[in-house]
């Protein structure tokens, strides 16, 4: 390895600790406005809100957290009324978590509220302003690819997957609303 490729890859190290910390900072504010207790706790109500159902070893695999700490948290989401679960007929080892109306209205308030609170946001409409949204386009692009190169396809999957149901979602729901 050259002493450019060492320098490369401590910048690289250095400029995503600096944004994470900062999103970090951003994802407990995010849950602290919702009346939850964590950014785990925001995350994993995202997960529950988009995939219904979803198991506890699967939110655990997607958030890279040990599923006894997924199970801690589900407990708190459960003592808010925010998730409920049930055991598998198939498999009675086997728990899914479902969200109840109380955790869509909250996470459906933490997606609103996003925009002001993260700094990302800001910082996302600066980069499009001084280059373009396909430069946006590509660093998403770039990012993805990281992310699937160090973590595989499958265990990043859910993210770009998750926006499209929620965005789907928010389609249905007016449509059921006129036809209510």
């Amino acid at each position: 390895m050259s002493e450019s490729d060492v320098r490369q890859v401590y910048e690289a190290l250095n400029t995503l600790r600096a944004i994470s910390v900062v999103n970090k900072e951003d994802w407990e504010r995010a849950a602290k406005a919702v009346d939850l207790d964590s950014s785990v706790q925001v995350n994993i109500l995202w997960i529950v809100c988009c995939y219904e159902g979803v198991r506890v070893t699967q939110i655990a695999e997607w958030t890279f957290w040990h599923p006894s700490s997924i199970v801690i948290h589900i407990k708190k989401l459960m003592d808010k009324g925010l998730v409920t679960i049930e055991k598998s007929d198939l498999d009675g080892r086997v728990v899914n978590v479902y969200p109840t109306e109380k955790g869509r209205q909250v996470m459906a308030a933490s997606r609103s509220s996003a925009p002001s609170v993260f700094r990302l946001t800001a910082a996302l409409e600066q980069l499009r302003q001084r280059y373009s949204d396909g430069v946006v386009a590509l660093f998403f692009e770039c990012l993805a690819f990281l992310a699937e190169s160090l973590h595989g396809k499958e265990k990043v999957r859910w993210i770009k997957e998750s926006e499209w149901r929620l965005e789907r979602e928010a389609e249905v729901q007016p449509q059921q609303s006129a036809r209510g």
